[in-house]
């Protein structure tokens, strides 16, 4: 198993996402969340992407919070800027870059990708001797001011929606497959797509980051004009049922989850929300699977499917499984752990999704 220790580091970190709205001004979301320390920024920065992590020239705007270029997120906190006039429009590419004040800690299990660069280069286009990282990501949205009343879907999961295991800036997981082929739709009402994937993620226990029902509402019902939720997890808590990189985790029955996924679906309910649940896709062969734990990811999958009460199903398991050995990822669907999807299978879940399902 690779190496889990949190690591320091400085300098200033980069980092690029994409608008899947449209509107003049926008605000960054900061989050220390999961922190345990106060994160001490110099200076953030937000310009318009002109290739991977690099901003087009004359288009890097400074970012402040409450009129103040430096900011200290609190541990367990979020922070939001002030408005930023920066005209977008959906498929626009953003980079935001923050210089760390001082060392923070980055927890190195998987996460969002991005650039580490030392010094204060926030107005920099494009950073100098950057380092590829990944990680705990410290920019977890970008909002878009909007006259439109917002419709957005929020992807919710574990690394498998994070998309984890394509390359940092690939953008390949089923959530962003998802999001291009909405934006493709010509006449029909527009959607946002807002990825809360989280790599080691469990929806019934802690361990990389909050259980999936304690950090709902925070991270996905919280978001203004979520519409829809498309749940992906458990897959993580069947894995780490009884062993995790944590120690010794209590046993997870199919009860258990099918508990946690009523949980969702009534908290979602009440605010109007729509819930999909996808089955859990292919496990056996991966680090942490057994036999038992393979029947246990079946007897959920069977409930998902069977049961009526989500909103609808998104079959992901059999998009893409090798329809030869049911248990097992196609090939060119598996990224090689058996467990997660390679670039090519997060495309067929994205395009295995039925569109109709967001009228």
């Amino acid at each position: 198993m690779a190496d889990l220790t949190p690591q320091p580091i400085a300098g200033t970190v980069r980092y690029q996402v994409t608008i899947q709205a449209e509107g003049s001004q926008i605000r960054i979301r900061l989050s220390n969340e999961e922190g345990k320390a106060s994160l001490k920024l110099k200076a953030v920065s937000v310009g318009v992407a002109g290739g991977d992590f690099v901003a087009k020239p004359g288009t890097l705007h400074p970012v402040t919070f409450g009129g103040f270029s430096s900011v200290s997120v609190p541990a367990g906190a979020p922070m939001i800027s002030d408005p930023i006039a920066m005209p977008v429009t959906a498929g626009t590419e953003l980079v935001v870059s923050a210089a760390l004040a001082e060392p923070a800690i980055n927890e190195g299990r998987g996460g969002a990708g991005f650039l580490l660069a030392a010094g204060d280069q926030t107005l920099n286009a494009s950073l100098e001797q950057a380092a590829p990282m990944r990680g705990r990501p410290l920019v977890t949205g970008v909002s878009v001011l909007s006259q439109a009343a917002p419709r957005v879907i929020v992807t919710f999961g574990d690394s498998i929606t994070d998309g984890n295991r394509t390359a940092p800036r690939a953008l390949h997981g089923w959530s962003e497959q998802l999001a291009r082929r909405l934006a493709m739709r010509k006449g029909r009402r527009a959607y946002s797509v807002t990825n809360a994937g989280i790599a080691g993620n469990r929806l019934l226990a802690a361990g990389w980051g909050a259980a999936g029902l304690a950090r709902l509402d925070r991270d996905a019902l919280r978001i203004e004009g979520i519409s829809h939720l498309v749940l992906l997890e458990g897959i993580n808590d069947i894995n780490m049922s009884g062993r995790s990189p944590f120690g010794i985790s209590p046993t997870v029955s199919a009860d258990d989850l099918i508990a946690g996924y009523r949980q969702v679906i009534a908290r979602a309910h009440a605010r109007g929300v729509k819930v999909y649940i996808g089955t859990l896709t292919p496990n056996p062969g991966s680090e942490l699977t057994t036999a038992d734990k393979v029947a246990l990811r079946k007897a959920v999958n069977d409930w998902i499917r069977q049961s009526g009460e989500p909103d609808a199903v998104i079959d992901f398991e059999a998009m893409v499984r090798d329809p030869s050995h049911p248990d097992m990822f196609k090939a060119e669907f598996d990224s090689g752990d058996h467990l997660h999807p390679s670039d090519q299978g997060y495309t067929a879940m994205g395009n295995g999704i039925d569109l109709s399902l967001f009228p």
